[in-house]
């Protein structure tokens, strides 16, 4: 005889109740540390002059032209 046999239906559906938000919260945890792992690697990419789209020269002479028009 099992242990389950002996137990009323209120402790079964409390075991399972429990059961289930161990799993819930387990999921949940595993989630929370894929998305940080993610971010990890995304943080870790080291990107080349070649891939910004910023090209810093050019925002400067913009900035620099933007001053002298303002000057006058």
């Amino acid at each position: 005889m099992s242990d389950f046999q002996r137990m009323t239906k209120e402790e079964l559906h409390t075991i399972l109740n429990e059961t289930e938000q161990q799993i819930h919260d387990i999921r949940s945890e595993l989630e929370l540390r894929d998305n940080d792992q993610q971010h990890e690697e995304v943080e870790s990419i080291e990107l080349g002059e070649e891939w910004s789209p910023v090209k810093w020269h050019q925002v400067r002479t913009f900035f620099q032209m933007v001053l002298e028009e303002l000057r006058k």
